[in-house]
């Protein structure tokens, strides 16, 4: 139970992913930063650093080719593994809370507090499609292959989509803040 190793970011840690072979470890922290770090040592393989806005929310692709990250300045970013630069960035009208990618890094959803759920493509920071919920998206999840996506939303409800359709498969009401949601790699549960 003793650590491999550590490292202080100077600030709180908001996010933590790790790729599905364990060999790439994400991390968000206030401040604006975004740190890459391989499973055997402390130093960063890069930083990312906005400079002020928090970074909330950070995924991995399974074999940690690809990154995506929500931030408190209302964006979106997309790296690759090998380089601190995004390959792109997307500005929506409120914080970015939640993201989440697909095993190929193929597919990306945010959920942003101006009430959308977005689809991404890995090809192109334009949105595929955009939901409203008319309330905050507080939480996202897409399956591995990326066919289906769950968001939960801050009035309550829960909201299952097809990546080919902005319409919900179908939506739920549980009368409480959806804080966490999660699906299957099939997407069946």
């Amino acid at each position: 139970n003793i650590p491999l190793w550590n490292y202080d970011t100077e600030s709180y840690v908001m996010w933590v992913d790790i790729s599905a072979d364990g060999e790439y470890i994400v991390v968000s922290s206030s401040y604006g930063k975004i740190y890459l770090f391989g499973k055997t040592s402390n130093t960063p393989l890069w930083i990312y650093e906005t400079g002020s806005a928090d970074f909330y929310s950070v995924s991995i692709s399974a074999n940690g080719e690809h990154i995506v990250a929500g931030s408190r300045d209302n964006k979106v970013y997309f790296f690759e593994k090998d380089s601190p630069t995004p390959l792109w960035s997307y500005e929506t009208g409120n914080d970015i809370l939640s993201v989440a990618i697909s095993a190929d890094g193929q597919y990306i959803v945010a959920g942003s507090y101006d009430s959308k759920v977005y689809l991404f493509s890995e090809e192109s920071s334009t949105p595929l499609w955009t939901y409203s919920t008319g309330s905050g998206i507080r939480t996202v999840s897409i399956s591995s292959d990326g066919e289906y996506i769950v968001t939960g939303s801050e009035n309550g409800n829960i909201y299952l989509f097809d990546k080919d359709s902005s319409t919900p498969l179908w939506s739920y009401e549980t009368g409480q803040v959806i804080w966490g949601v999660s699906i299957s790699a099939d997407g069946e549960h």
